[in-house]
């Protein structure tokens, strides 16, 4: 016999509400989640850095140590993303999940309650997913003043800057120069799309050291890969690419990197509007996953074990709660109307250690 906390699930999301369900597209493979560190509440720090590409001193052999400071790494102190909802579940379904006498009308019960949580699971799972986009797109996770996401480049009262650089971005005019590594439009046969790759490639190791290996790119670039004069001449004599291109994407291993289509990540608004989080001509050039540049903090928050039960004072009270990392979930039966009352939430962020390993190209302007 299970229990309404049971079915519903315990503050760690065990239970029905277990099984992550993007609604989102997802562009980012799972190595992208991993790493998660967890913190107190909702407030955290982390390492930025931007690495040194500076050699050691020598001295003549037996002298004394040469005093070095350690440049370019600096605490981040954070606010994390919090969430709570609730949903009710309804009193038919209530009624067959305490029918224990007919086992399949509480499996009926069950069943429902199931579909329902997961239905409710995916809103978290898709503020995760579009956080990461669009920090990784952008530098920056938008939100109103109700708490609601923003596409890219909305007016907005929150806003998560992880200073990202202008040069990493548009054009890519990394060492601030007035000569952009994107010199020409992709959309022109004639740019010189191998250069470009090899540029960002030299820049990547020389701001960060992080090599980049991976490319995830909008609507249009695909069409401009195909198009430019250099890269047809260097297709024609690859079969692998030439099924790939067929098959409408980038092939892998193309320019030594791992390409990956991002056109499909969206959002629906506030307004049940889709809003896309990827541009059509951007492409973002980064390092394969690794939490030494990139990861995720978890928050805690309290939840109850035993909702309703009375104790003789506010010590005895702490028995019947607990701390939830992360995502969490109860529920609680209520009146007027009899009920199940289902409340989830997270707290987390998304985090970029190192804000130069990024570099997102606008390859039409």
């Amino acid at each position: 016999m299970q229990t309404i906390d049971q079915i519903i699930g315990g503050p760690n999301l065990t239970g029905v509400i277990q099984q992550t369900t993007t609604g989102v597209p997802d562009v980012f493979p799972p190595e992208f989640y991993r790493g998660a560190q967890p913190v107190d509440g909702d407030t955290g720090e982390y390492t930025v850095v931007t690495g040194t590409r500076a050699t050691a001193r020598i001295v003549a052999y037996g002298s004394p140590s040469q005093q070095r400071d350690l440049k370019n790494i600096a605490k981040k102190p954070v606010k994390l993303l919090h969430t709570i909802e609730s949903i009710h579940h309804k009193p038919a379904v209530l009624t067959n999940l305490l029918n224990y006498n007919d086992l399949s009308k509480q499996r009926l019960g069950i069943a429902e309650v199931t579909r329902q949580t997961r239905e409710f699971r995916q809103v978290f799972d898709n503020l995760r997913v579009a956080s990461l986009t669009s920090m990784l797109f952008t530098g920056h996770v938008l939100f109103d003043g109700q708490g609601n996401l923003l596409p890219p480049g909305s007016p907005a009262i929150v806003d998560v800057n992880y200073g990202v650089p202008s040069g990493n971005q548009g054009q890519l005019d990394v060492y601030n120069s007035g000569k952009p590594i994107i010199d020409k439009a992709w959309s022109d046969p004639t740019a010189n799309i191998t250069t470009h790759i090899a540029l960002i490639r030299k820049a990547a190791r020389r701001l960060t050291g992080y090599p980049i290996r991976l490319a995830f790119y909008g609507a249009n670039v695909l069409n401009y890969i195909l198009a430019n004069n250099q890269v047809k001449e260097q297709i024609k004599f690859n079969p692998a690419a030439n099924v790939a291109a067929l098959q409408g994407e980038v092939p892998d291993n193309f320019f030594k990197l791992q390409w990956r289509p991002a056109y499909e990540a969206f959002f629906e608004d506030a307004d049940g509007v889709n809003q896309d989080l990827v541009g059509d001509d951007q492409v973002m050039f980064c390092p394969e996953p690794n939490i030494e540049w990139l990861g995720w903090l978890e928050g805690t928050y309290p939840v109850p074990t035993n909702v309703g039960a009375i104790t003789s004072d506010a010590i005895g009270a702490q028995g019947n709660v607990s701390v939830a990392t992360g995502m969490f979930s109860y529920g609680q039966v209520v009146s007027d109307p009899v009920t199940v009352k289902q409340v989830a939430g997270d707290t987390f962020l998304p985090i970029l250690k190192v804000p130069k390993s990024v570099f997102v190209a606008t390859v039409k302007f």
